[in-house]
């Protein structure tokens, strides 16, 4: 042992003469004999002042004042750190146990410290590492969580004894995000996905600089400049891990300028858990093409390890199928703007899509032999026809393509792989797309895009895609008078490669809204600024089940759209 570590008073120590001075045994002992007692049952109870105690050890143990008076409040503490001392009693130096069950807990202690080598654990119990039974991490977290929790309860101004430094990622293609599932097992009520990067790790630095002799001391700084210097290996390295994107051959990366405060909690995967500070790193990543699709492949088939969130779920509590987002500290730095400050972090795509505003709005065609409808301005929508009439399976391809785009669901996909962000692993049927594509480039260019021979999306924002009118019924139900409902429903659609699924609106409408869309669906015009009303009430729902529009207008003359059907009644 170093001198810095011995004691410095003498009491506890052989002089030059080898003559014994106080025994750090005999001073527990002493402490041990003189702790007060108290009944089984009732309240009646002992106490006993400290300053009885340090006087009978210094005149029995042989202990220095100082000696005396150190031991006693180390005592005292520890047992009022776990509550066992009546708090009142201690304000005029008086030990007086609070309960029979607490002056147990009091005489196990001092007599476990009084007993030279009595263990209350196994030797091995605290060692680390991987081989460690998994329900002796549990308990060592349960007691850590316990012992924490009510450290920072009891003192709004407790210290964090633990710092880790986190790379965090934000890879963002269109208005998702990638999260990964956090190292830890499930917990009842802990968000369980976390933005992929991760804890920085000693191994992600040099070697000469790993070896240095102050080295946990400099990282244990949450504001360690060696830490800022290497926390870019550490997300490398953990992108590789979790998601095997390779720097430079899938992806580069910048730092995030808006960087965030320190943040506190009490957490920790497993049995590292504590009160901690986290120091968050964040950078924005910018995928190459064959990072794009290999990053989409890695997420089909890691169910439940890597997932998409978007902007919205991240801030929202949880998904609707239960999934949360664990993302506190950026909660804790942006607040209420959360999500906006989501949507601020640029697209990590390096293909930018070539239609992406309403300009662009295009509708599919309903059947093999129609034309896109795609619009210059809104309201002025012009046929636009393939090269070629397209084959009925061309045209099963293309809509399938769409309502993979606008996240519409698929069931039973079959000789195809759906992966996120609209693309299609269709190696087995490229010929197919390949052909549709040339159908389609001279009229609509790069609409279509193919990777790798097996890879195929639609290049459009989901937004601005529509579905043909040809797929929806309506019904209006109701009176004019007291108002009802609407329902817009888009029908399900077969395919070679699965089921396109149906979906539907509902909307409870005024009786002035219902004599509206009576009075359209006649082909008569409504009365007054209907236009704007209908567009304000319909608008976002209409479009959000894949509708472009509900009605149109030429000239003086107005009606729901043609080609859409009335639902039969129930």
């Amino acid at each position: 042992m170093s001198g810095e570590c011995q004691q410095s008073a003498d009491d506890f120590s052989v002089n030059n003469n080898h003559e014994i001075k106080a025994d750090p045994v005999a001073l527990l002992n002493i402490v041990l004999s003189m702790l007060p007692l108290h009944a089984e049952e009732g309240r009646q109870r002992e106490s006993c002042h400290e300053t009885e105690i340090v006087t009978v050890l210094i005149e029995q143990g042989r202990a220095t004042e100082a000696t005396a008076v150190s031991l006693v409040y180390t005592l005292r503490r520890q047992f009022e750190a776990l509550s066992l001392l009546d708090s009142i009693e201690l304000r005029s130096g008086k030990w007086t146990f609070v309960s029979f069950p607490a002056s147990l807990l009091g005489r196990s202690w001092l007599t476990t410290l009084a007993t030279p080598g009595q263990l209350l654990l196994p030797a091995d119990y605290w060692e680390q590492g991987d081989d460690r039974p998994p329900e002796t991490k549990e308990e060592q977290r349960s007691l850590l969580h316990r012992v924490e929790l009510g450290r920072l309860k009891f003192n709004q101004q407790a210290k964090t004894i633990r710092t880790v430094h986190v790379a965090w990622a934000f890879i963002r293609l269109g208005n998702n995000f990638l999260l990964h599932h956090r190292e830890d097992k499930k917990r009842p009520g802990e968000k369980s996905y976390v933005l992929p990067g991760g804890r920085f790790s000693l191994t992600d630095l040099p070697v000469d600089v790993r070896e240095r002799h102050d080295i946990l001391k400099t990282i244990f700084d949450p504001e360690s400049e060696i830490v800022t210097q290497h926390i870019a290996r550490t997300l490398e390295r953990e992108l590789e891990e979790e998601a095997g994107l390779l720097v430079g051959i899938h992806y580069t990366y910048t730092p995030l300028s808006n960087s965030i405060p320190i943040y506190r909690e009490v957490n920790g995967a497993g049995n590292r858990h504590a009160y901690s500070s986290y120091r968050f790193n964040l950078f924005q990543i910018k995928l190459t093409q064959s990072g794009e699709t290999h990053l989409l492949d890695k997420v089909s088939t890691s169910p439940g390890t890597l997932t998409w969130f978007s902007a919205a779920d991240i801030a929202a509590p949880q998904r609707p199928d239960g999934a949360s987002a664990y993302v506190e500290a950026l909660r804790q730095a942006w607040g209420d703007e959360l999500d906006k400050q989501l949507l601020n972090v640029p697209d990590s795509s390096t293909s930018p899509l070539p239609y992406n505003d309403e300009s662009c709005m295009l509708d599919l065609p309903g059947h093999p032999g129609k034309s896109f409808f795609y619009s210059g301005k809104p309201g002025k929508e012009k046929p636009i026809a393939p090269v070629s009439p397209l084959d009925q399976q061309e045209w099963q391809f293309l809509m399938l393509l769409g309502w993979h785009a606008r996240s519409f669901p698929i069931q039973e996909a079959r000789r195809i792989q759906l992966l996120a962000n609209g693309w299609v692993n269709a190696s087995d049927i490229i010929q197919l797309a390949k052909g549709l594509q040339e159908k389609i480039q001279p009229v609509i260019p790069n609409l279509i895009e193919i990777r790798e021979n097996r890879y195929a999306s639609l290049r459009i924002s989901p937004d601005i895609l529509f579905l043909p009118v040809e797929l929806f019924h309506y019904r209006i139900a109701g009176s004019n008078k007291d108002g009802g409902e609407f329902w817009l429903e888009r029908q399900e659609m077969q395919t070679p490669w699965g089921c396109l699924q149906g979906g539907r609106y509902e909307k409870k409408v005024t009786g002035k809204t219902t004599a509206t869309l009576r009075e359209l669906e006649k082909g008569d015009d409504p009365d007054g600024d209907w236009e704007r009303n209908l567009r304000e009430q319909f608008g976002e729902g209409v479009r959000g089940v894949g509708l472009r529009r509900l009605w149109s207008s030429k000239g003086n003359s107005s009606c729901l759209v043609a080609g859409l059907q009335r639902m039969s009644n129930p």
